[in-house]
Formats: C-alpha cells, sequence, structure tokens
C-alpha cells in the first residue's frame, strides 16, 4: 500500500483507530483508499461504508471513545465528524461489492473497480477535480467500457443516465478553479482533460 499518500494526521487516526469494534462492518472507499492502492495523490479525508442499516447515534458514541468529536452531523445512514483534525464520513451504502474487500492494517478497503463505479455516479452529480484524476487513474486499469459495464452489476436496479455520465466526464467547468491536490504522480490538468476527452470521443465512437 502506498501509505505516503496519508497525511500524518490521517495517517495516525488509521493507526488509533485500526481494528475497533465500530468498524467491524465498515470498509474504506473513496479517494484515500484508492490513493493507497495507486499511490497518485494525497487524500486526507476517510469516507466509510456499510451495506447495513446502522445507528447513526450509537456510532457517534462509539467513535467518541477515541477523542472528541467536532462538526458533528447526523441523519439518517449517515455520520459527518471530524476526529483528531480528520474528516470521517460513514455511510450506509447498501450496494453490493463487485469484489472482494481488501484490508491493510486491520481496516476493510474497497477495490479499485468498485471505487471506480462510484466515482462515475459521483461525477455525473457533481465533478471535482479530484474525482477527474481519479478516474485518470482507473481507466488506466480498467478501460471506461468495463468500468461501465461493472457499473450494471453494481447499481442493478438503479436508473443511471449513461448519456449523462459520459458528458459528466467531459464537463470540467466547475472544477477549473479547484486547487490541484498534492500530488505524488507527475500529473497534470491539462492531461486530465485531454485524456478523459479522448476516452469519451473513443467509446461514443
Amino acid at each position: 500500500m502506498h501509505s505516503k499518500t496519508l497525511p500524518k494526521t490521517t495517517a495516525k487516526l488509521l493507526n488509533k483507530i485500526r481494528g475497533a469494534e465500530f468498524l467491524k462492518n465498515f470498509y474504506l472507499s473513496g479517494g484515500t483508499a484508492l490513493s493507497l492502492q495507486l499511490g497518485h495523490r494525497e487524500s486526507e479525508d476517510l469516507d466509510f461504508f456499510n451495506k447495513k442499516f446502522f445507528n447513526s447515534l450509537l456510532l457517534q458514541q462509539d467513535i467518541a471513545k477515541f477523542g472528541q468529536l467536532e462538526d458533528v452531523q447526523v441523519s439518517k445512514g449517515t455520520l459527518n465528524l471530524y476526529l483528531l483534525e480528520v474528516k470521517l464520513q460513514f455511510l450506509y451504502y447498501p450496494y453490493q461489492l463487485l469484489e472482494p474487500t481488501l484490508k491493510w492494517k486491520g481496516i476493510n478497503f474497497s477495490s479499485v473497480v468498485d471505487i471506480g463505479c462510484t466515482k462515475l455516479q459521483t461525477v455525473s452529480m457533481r465533478g471535482s477535480k479530484k474525482d477527474f484524476i481519479d478516474l485518470y487513474m482507473i481507466f488506466k486499469k480498467y478501460p471506461l467500457e468495463n468500468l461501465l459495464a461493472r457499473l450494471n452489476e453494481k447499481y442493478k436496479g438503479v436508473d443511471y443516465n449513461l448519456h449523462h455520465i459520459l458528458k459528466s466526464l467531459v464537463y470540467f467547468a466547475d472544477a477549473e478553479n479547484q486547487p490541484m491536490p498534492r500530488m505524488h504522480a507527475d500529473i497534470k490538468w491539462s492531461e486530465v482533460k485531454n485524456e478523459l476527452t479522448k476516452v469519451v470521443k473513443d467509446f461514443a465512437i
């Protein structure tokens, strides 16, 4: 795993909570789980998913044993907070995992394929610079055509618009003024845009 992609605060927190009982049914996903596997950029937030519904208030009580919680936001099936200066999200996510979770230092995390499918859905709603960079890296391992085929499998029964997803992959306006994440790979924003445009164009032919 590319542990150097973790800022010191995030690495310290993961070491503190690894193996904790409250994480038993959760797995790490999102940008941090992806960066640990691909090593392309720094990522500090921790997004934990759970296929089973959980009680957010009880989970909050369990996490509070590890330090003072700040900016806590609780809703049905969701818990957002800061712990030791790190942003954490706990989310009820009922969609199946396409591949078994991986384990590192007592933390379960999702595969590149599963993260890729989630990133496609995320970009279709709002495209951040980090998400575009992540998909640029993912497409190097899994072509768009393959990932879209797995998307059907992961979100079976979910009505999504393929044309909208393809348009979203090349709509960079909202991301243009966002800062570049701290990169661990030599990637330029212009390169990301050019490659994603080419990927979508080639798929549409």
